[in-house]
């Protein structure tokens, strides 16, 4: 195996992390389709959690692909909800042959009505660079807890 050796300058790093804050900034603000600008056009999106949390194997997968479709999914899954908030935590930045992974801790306020549905884990995306900077070209949202009703987010 053979080491990466490129690195990560700070005008990256800064544009990188630009990209994740203007990601949950978006989806915050309910802006649902300027997420599209933090995805290349055949990004992908997948959801996993940890087996035991219920209700997880429903929207565990891939959610979409390409940057339009991740909008539209997120927008229709979050646009359901009167109110979410999105904390991003530690911030992990490591060089590799194609680009950029990051790993981005995140805690998730959702709710609706008085009802709410939190949760906590990670962003693993893959930047890449683009014609329009950098880029999330693949993103795996991991769950490791929740709390609260599940139907916030179903609708059930």
């Amino acid at each position: 195996m053979t080491q990466n050796t490129q690195q990560i300058d700070s005008r990256d790093e800064k544009e990188i992390r630009s990209v994740l804050l203007g990601y949950v900034e978006a989806l915050d603000g309910r802006d649902f389709e300027r997420i599209a600008d933090a995805f290349t056009e055949s990004a992908e999106l997948e959801n996993t959690f940890e087996s035991y949390i219920p209700g997880g194997d429903d929207f565990t997968g891939v959610m979409a692909r390409g940057a339009k479709d991740i909008a539209g999914a997120v927008g229709g899954l979050m646009g359901r909800l009167d109110a979410t908030q999105h904390f991003l935590g530690a911030i992990w930045l490591e060089p590799t042959d194609d680009g950029v992974r990051t790993r981005t801790q995140v805690i998730a306020h959702h709710h609706r009505g008085t009802g709410f549905y939190h949760t906590g884990g990670t962003y693993t995306d893959s930047f890449v660079r683009t014609g329009s900077g950098w880029r999330i070209d693949r993103r795996v949202l991991h769950t490791s807890w929740t709390t609260g009703e599940p139907g916030v987010i179903t609708g059930t």
